[in-house]
């Protein structure tokens, strides 16, 4: 049986020395990164009756984009604000797939581990290549 403080500690342990290899910044639950001509923006979102959580993924402009009539910089946007975002653990596909990390009655270790081994699939971050990015008037 793991908690949420069980599941907060062994991403720590297992998922951040990966995202900052890959050179993302930030701290729970947000983070980005520059990359591409673009920021990719990664979020860990907590089912609210608790016991598993979602990682998404998308993309912005390096300058930031305007939503709702208000500039917001690239700094300050979250996955949330975009159009376009892939749900780490669903099926490839710009959109599509609700897959929830459950770790209620698993080994948070495990669970976190299975985060960090789909960061390291190359498909992942050619999918992410292909979002759009938020500001970006040529790609949505």
């Amino acid at each position: 049986m793991s908690s949420r403080a069980d599941m907060e500690a062994a991403l720590k342990a297992h998922v951040l020395p990966k995202l900052r290899a890959l050179g993302f910044a930030g701290s729970m639950p947000h983070f980005r990164r520059s990359r591409s001509g673009a920021v990719d923006l990664l979020c860990f979102q907590y089912r609210s009756g608790g016991g598993s959580f979602v990682v998404e993924i998308g993309r912005v402009a390096e300058d930031g984009f305007d939503f709702h009539g208000k500039h917001i910089p690239a700094a300050k946007a979250k996955v949330s604000h975009t159009r376009e975002r892939h749900r780490l653990g669903s099926e490839l596909r710009v959109n599509w797939g609700d897959h929830w990390y459950a770790f209620a009655d698993r080994d948070a270790d495990e669970v976190a581990k299975e985060v960090s081994a789909e960061l390291d699939r190359d498909e992942v971050w050619a999918l992410v290549d292909r979002l759009a990015v938020l500001g970006d008037g040529s790609k949505g």
